[in-house]
């Protein structure tokens, strides 16, 4: 439930309370009134009663007419209904009001109306008749009604007007905190450069400017960090292609030697003795061997071809080799524009970013396919784009702790301002999909 919503809510709550207030003093203050005028309506039945009981000459006529002369003298009677029962026979007096229904709305009327008052008196020297007098607060209700209805229905329009300019006021109010939210939700994806604009409310004032001042040192922290991973990353190539020249130059050429010498020795002349030739054949075994072992060791460290022939022949004869010593799993290649002017940093992190895939799809994936495809997007924002995608086993990325493999991708694709995305499932395989911008800084 939205903070809008609430503040919405609870002053309707309020406004609706009001409401029914108003009503219930509206109500009480007409039930008084009515009240207040049935009872006057009484004492004047207690004054006709009295002049009834005084008696005179003539009979139910010349009774009935004395009543009617004493009715006219009061204004009040408009609240009562006189009749007069003689012989079994109810007679209205003249001067009274009639049966009418009360104008205002039956739920009005209910709970105003008083309860029923009714006085009987015997009249006449003999009590030959009965006289009747009935309180009748329809009118009185009417004027309730009239005079509360203006009342509650300005309450009614007050309370929707303002809930409904509240609402609208309130919306325009909250509408900085949806910004601060989208602005919040870039930092959380890595938009350290998202900023929010000055507000008019105060407190939202200051949220925008220690949100702006935490996005800043964001920014500034994460640039930094970028410039350590790019000037590590350097670094540790630099260390691996010193390593690798030195394997090749000094190991490998001693290598070479002995090998040289061991043929030499099994070739001499006159023939050496079995022993000594068996002995020569071993070590030119043992050095080939050795020798093959520095070569793997100098193509992980630093690939040559990778420096002579380029990317391209570097990531074929990379998927060339992997391919040979996985005979259950194809992996294929494929490339799509220029891609021989990467520069040096763009070119190791695509070769390390392949074969750190290769590396985990044969350790782990069990796939029987893997497709390698990699493509120079041309236009005004050049970037190279990669996807390396098997058919594997996958995993649930929620829940499998992710290795220092995958960081070690991410770390290298971020140090060159790259977007790195992982896409896997139980049974669904691996997607990994990295664009590199080209105009990315190289490593100092």
């Amino acid at each position: 439930m939205s903070l809008r919503f609430r503040l919405n809510l609870l002053i309707s709550v309020l406004f609706v309370t009001i409401l029914v207030l108003g009503a219930v003093l509206v109500i009480h203050n007409a039930r008084r009134a009515v009240l207040e005028e049935t009872q006057s309506t009484g004492r004047l039945a207690l004054r006709l009663l009295d002049v009834a009981s005084t008696g005179g000459p003539g009979g139910e006529d010349a009774l009935r007419e004395r009543l009617e002369a004493e009715l006219r003298d009061f204004e009040d009677t408009r609240h009562l209904k006189v009749a007069l029962l003689a012989e079994g026979r109810e007679t209205p007096l003249a001067g009274t009001a009639g049966a009418h229904e009360p104008s205002a709305p039956r739920w009005f009327a209910r709970l105003v109306e008083p309860a029923a008052i009714e006085l009987r008196r015997v009249t006449g020297e003999r009590g030959g008749a009965e006289l009747i007098v009935r309180a009748d607060p329809g009118d009185e209700i009417a004027e309730s009604w009239e005079d509360a209805r203006p009342l509650l229905t300005l309450v009614l329009v007050v309370s929707v007007i303002a809930n409904g300019l509240l609402y609208v006021v309130i919306g325009r109010w909250l509408k900085p905190v949806e910004r601060i939210v989208a602005a919040m939700d870039g930092i959380e994806q890595g938009e350290y450069r998202a900023r929010l604009p000055a507000f008019e409310l105060p407190e939202l004032a200051r949220v925008a400017t220690q949100f702006n001042r935490m996005a800043e040192v964001l920014e500034q922290s994460r640039e930094e960090n970028r410039s350590l991973a790019r000037r590590n990353l350097a670094i540790q190539e630099d260390e691996r292609r010193a390593l690798a020249h030195e394997l090749h130059d000094e190991l490998g050429q001693s290598i070479s030697a002995i090998k040289a010498v061991a043929v030499s020795i099994g070739q001499a002349r006159p023939e050496p003795s079995a022993e000594v030739g068996a002995a020569a054949r071993t070590i030119a075994d043992i050095s080939s061997h050795v020798y093959s072992v520095v070569r793997g060791m100098m193509r992980r460290l630093r690939p040559v071809l990778l420096d002579e022939l380029g990317l391209v022949r570097a990531l074929q004869d990379l998927v060339d080799g992997w391919n040979e010593r996985h005979a259950e799993t194809f992996c294929r290649l494929e490339t799509h524009g220029s891609l021989g002017s990467l520069g040096d940093a763009v070119n190791i992190t695509v070769y390390r970013v392949v074969q750190e895939c290769l590396t985990n799809v044969g350790k782990h994936a069990g796939a029987s396919e893997v497709a390698v495809g990699i493509e120079r997007a041309s236009g005004g924002d050049e970037r190279v784009r990669m996807t390396i995608s098997d058919n594997g086993a996958g995993f649930d990325a929620a829940s499998v702790p992710r290795g220092l493999g995958l960081l070690g991708m991410r770390e290298r694709v971020d140090a060159l301002r790259g977007t790195f995305e992982l896409d896997t499932g139980a049974g669904r395989g691996v997607t990994i999909t990295i664009d590199l911008p080209l105009a990315a800084e190289a490593p100092a």
